[in-house]
C-alpha cells in the first residue's frame, strides 16, 4: 500500500510541474518552459545544488557580481548591488513560491522578485 500511495504522489507531482510550466507563476515554472529539469537544480534528496561555495544559479546566471552588472541601471536601486553583501540566491528566489523582496524588510524598495 505504502509504494502506491508514493507511486501516486509521484504521478500527481510529475502531473502538477508539468502543468505548472505552462500556468505557473514561480521561477522555477519559467525553467521547466524552458526544458530545465528538476534535476539541474535539485539534489535526489531535493535540496538546492551548491557549485563550490556558489548556489547553482551561479552556473548559468554568473556569479553576484556579474549579476550586478546584469541588473545594474534596471530599478532604482540595484538588488544585487545592496550593502548586505552577496547574499544567497534563495533569499529572494524562491523557486517553488512567490519572490521576497528581502530589500523591503527595512526599505521602501519596490522589486517585482522572480
Amino acid at each position: 500500500m505504502k509504494k502506491v500511495l508514493v507511486l501516486l504522489l509521484l504521478s500527481f507531482q510529475a502531473g502538477s510541474t508539468a502543468f505548472a510550466a505552462d500556468a505557473g507563476p514561480y521561477l522555477a515554472d519559467r525553467h521547466v518552459a524552458r526544458g530545465m529539469k528538476c534535476a539541474d537544480c535539485h539534489t535526489p534528496d531535493n535540496k538546492l545544488k551548491t557549485s563550490g561555495d556558489l548556489d547553482i544559479c551561479a552556473s548559468c546566471h554568473g556569479d553576484y557580481q556579474a549579476m550586478i552588472k546584469k541588473t545594474d541601471g534596471r530599478y532604482e536601486v540595484n538588488p544585487h548591488g545592496q550593502h548586505e553583501g552577496a547574499l544567497p540566491c534563495s533569499e529572494c528566489h524562491k523557486g517553488h513560491k512567490p519572490g521576497v523582496n528581502y530589500c523591503g524588510g527595512c526599505h521602501n524598495f519596490v522589486y517585482k522578485v522572480p
